[in-house]
């Protein structure tokens, strides 16, 4: 049996295993649930929508990115987008974020959630 275990608090899929049927317990903790899954199941693609428990495709984001000097404001996002660039993270608490550098450059940064949206990098050029 092949199951995606998920997080019930936001449904994002934490992990795909396979194991005997009287074995599906095992492989879930607290606040965590599972769905059974075909064979080849994109699990990066796909999120368990709480309200009905079913599997859903993630969502493209619609992420807007403005440079003004050496500050990129991206917006267009969730509370709650990890932004992660170099060794630098930080999680949002609105629509959008600003990320300050030091020299310019292209700087990939990366955008992982909320559970029903694709995670992304978005190649942002900020000349200064």
């Amino acid at each position: 049996m092949i199951v995606a275990i998920y997080c019930e608090m936001t449904g994002a899929i934490l992990r795909v295993t396979d194991c005997p049927e009287d074995h599906v317990e095992m492989q879930y903790g607290e606040h965590e649930g599972y769905v059974e899954v075909e064979p080849g199941f994109d699990d990066a693609a796909h999120y368990v929508d709480l309200a009905d428990g079913q599997i859903k495709s993630k969502q493209r984001r619609d992420a807007q990115v403005a440079v003004e000097g050496l500050t990129a404001t991206i917006t267009g996002l969730e509370p709650g987008t990890l932004l992660a660039m170099d060794d630098h993270q930080m999680v949002t608490t609105g629509d959008s974020a600003q990320v300050d550098v030091d020299v310019p450059g292209t700087y990939p940064i990366q955008l992982v959630g909320p559970a029903w949206r694709l995670d992304e990098t978005l190649e942002v050029a900020i000349d200064g």
